[in-house]
């Protein structure tokens, strides 16, 4: 029997801080006319991608709730201090959201928001954390984990990488309960966003076209690579990174030696520090635009080893 479909936005309380402002998480829920699984999604886990965050009120927007099956929960900010200070941690405790899960309600602003989103994820049958990347770099890739393939291959990227969960993340919750998960990194830095949040609200309608949730047939992904090496290169020095790939070159391939960005101290012009290309066929999959300014453990680039890759239906 069919229900009234509707829209509402609640909020859950979390702390208050000392200044008396009380923290909150935003939380809207789409109900369908017809009932179904139950979808969730988070933005903002780290404050400073703030990409993922217009990404979920897109796809919110996005939503016919008159044409759902079943229910489509959204918490667009999921650390509202970090999101505040464009940080990725919390700064009142410096701790990572994203790897203190399932946290402690009588723990740290941290600690007890892990445990509210926790709360938020029960019942869930399929969930998504968006993310993107940082204030100074762009990414283009989606995870594929091992139960929940029916995300990936439909959200759609070209590039996915297959790992397990990190140990504490809102992914590992999901998948350790035996539910579909998927975390998505399109866009930051400021460069393509129209087209990264495009290609995300496309790739999770998709999705709940996948799962049954939206009327007609998904649209078969474009061809796609399952990366098994994922490294991150990392400047040791501070300064100005001069990138050779800017993120038009997300997804394309290059010969190992390739001198992808150069540290340059600002002070003196000086080239301390060359960030090269590892493997023999190295994908770029996070880069940044000709001229950032970095610290050092900054992310500099991600790169894949396209020696190794595989397809989706091959894992």
């Amino acid at each position: 029997m069919g229900t009234k479909a509707s829209r509402a936005l609640d909020y859950k309380h979390i702390t208050t801080m000392p200044t008396g402002a009380d923290i909150s998480l935003a939380i809207h829920t789409i109900t369908g006319s017809e009932p179904g699984p139950r979808f969730l999604i988070f933005g903002g886990i780290h404050g400073d991608e703030a990409t993922a965050v217009e990404a979920v009120r897109r796809i919110v927007d996005a939503v016919d709730e008159n044409e759902l099956t079943g229910t489509l929960v959204a918490v667009p900010v999921s650390n509202p201090y970090a999101y505040e200070s464009m940080t990725r941690h919390t700064t009142q405790d410096g701790l990572n959201l994203n790897r203190i899960f399932p946290g402690d309600a009588g723990g740290s602003l941290t600690e007890q928001l892990a445990a509210a989103l926790v709360e938020i994820q029960e019942g869930a049958d399929y969930f998504i954390d968006f993310h993107s990347s940082g204030l100074y770099s762009t990414v283009d890739y989606a995870y594929v984990h091992s139960g929940a393939e029916v995300l990936a291959k439909n959200y759609g990227t070209s590039l996915l990488y297959h790992h397990d969960p990190y140990t504490g993340s809102s992914a590992e919750m999901m998948l350790s309960a035996g539910k579909p998960a998927m975390v998505s990194e399109l866009g930051g830095g400021g460069q393509l966003t129209t087209d990264f949040l495009d290609r995300s609200v496309a790739g999770t309608l998709n999705v709940l076209r996948a799962v049954g949730m939206l009327p007609g047939e998904p649209v078969d992904p474009p061809t796609q690579k399952v990366m098994t090496t994922l490294v991150t290169l990392r400047p040791t020095k501070g300064g100005a990174v001069i990138s050779e790939f800017g993120p038009e070159t997300l997804g394309s391939v290059v010969p190992g030696g390739t001198v992808l960005g150069r540290v340059v101290n600002p002070h003196t012009f000086e080239v301390v520090e060359e960030l090269v290309a590892p493997f023999d066929e190295t994908i770029i999959v996070l880069t940044r635009e000709e001229y950032t300014r970095c610290a050092p453990g900054d992310y500099g680039f991600m790169v894949g080893d396209n020696g190794t890759v595989t397809t989706i239906d091959e894992l």
